[in-house]
């Protein structure tokens, strides 16, 4: 652990109410007020912060339990827009300020992945073993463009400019297309094994790759440059998320624990957990995150939905 002033150390974890079962994503709306997380069991809610009484929230009509990934639109087009992905080959276009499903948007595939571009004009949906689908929200009638990877894609995003997407696959490349021209940049040839996940700087100054190989790699996003290993771990990495200011990386692998990075390398801070990992996402206004879980079947514990504050 480096000698670094840990700005964690105060930090407390504070459960929501839920009974959803799994937790399968957790998301942050554009101003931090709203916190929204999908399950296996129920219906999508939200818990609206601030002034005590939150942590009961509440649910999304029109979203169920089928529900695989979340994602709330930029401020730049639409802050009240939450696209909400099924496992059943659609996306849900849902809208706070009349508390419903506005657009339907279908996809022909098992959507495992949901990324707005920082400007919120496009819309990724990924499949695991289908690539990606990229809407156009002004028009969602049909994706702009659709692709494949080289390989199972694991984790897609956009650059902070909108200018790049980066597909991390079960090779353990990062495959780096142009955008709109789709054309084939480069291969970031970034870990032996499955690269599982990938983080952005929301500075566009770094990007992260967490793999298979219980290792996290940071790499220099002006020429992929590899600046750095965190080799940290000892099990495979799940989770690889900059904070708000770019200065820090949460990551969680099968090691029960998330590990807070700065991104010179140093180790922060680690929170010690008692459940695996199952989402985890920064509050884009705070040093704060919140992060979700699962339990096996016999344990007796309950998976949570949980904000490290």
């Amino acid at each position: 652990m480096s000698n670094t002033h840990d700005v964690f150390s105060k930090h407390k974890e504070n459960k929501m109410h839920w009974e959803q079962g799994t937790v399968y994503d957790v998301a942050w709306s554009s101003d931090g007020n709203l916190l929204t997380a999908s399950g296996a069991k129920g219906p999508v809610r939200s818990w609206r912060l601030g002034r005590g009484g939150h942590k009961e929230g509440d649910e999304h009509k029109g979203l169920t339990s089928d529900i695989e990934r979340l994602a709330w639109c930029p401020p730049t087009h639409d802050g009240n827009l939450l696209a909400a992905a099924s496992y059943e080959k659609h996306v849900y276009l849902w809208d706070q300020r009349s508390g419903s499903v506005q657009q339907t948007l279908t996809t022909n595939k098992a959507n495992s992945e949901l990324q707005w571009m920082q400007s919120g004009k496009y819309l990724l949906v990924a499949s695991r073993d289908e690539g990606i689908d990229v809407f156009d929200v002004a028009n969602t009638q049909q994706p702009v463009v659709s692709a494949t990877a080289d390989g199972s894609l694991n984790a897609a995003r956009w650059s902070i400019d909108g200018q790049l997407l980066f597909l991390a696959t079960h090779a353990g490349n990062v495959e780096v297309y142009s955008w709109p021209a789709m054309e084939h940049v480069t291969v970031v040839p970034a870990h032996a094994a499955s690269c599982n996940c990938l983080g952005v700087d929301p500075r566009g100054l770094v990007l992260a790759t967490g793999s298979a190989d219980a290792t996290m790699e940071l790499w220099n996003m002006e020429d992929f440059s590899l600046m750095r290993t965190l080799p940290e771990f000892e099990s495979p990495l799940m989770f690889t998320e900059f904070s708000m200011d770019g200065r820090y990386i949460a990551s969680a692998s099968d090691d029960l624990e998330i590990k807070i990075h700065e991104t010179e390398g140093a180790l922060v801070h680690k929170l010690k957990l008692s459940l695996l990992t199952t989402a985890l996402a920064w509050h884009p206004r705070n040093l704060a995150f919140a992060y979700g879980s699962t339990a096996p079947s016999k344990s007796g514990a309950k998976p949570a939905v949980t904000i490290f504050l």
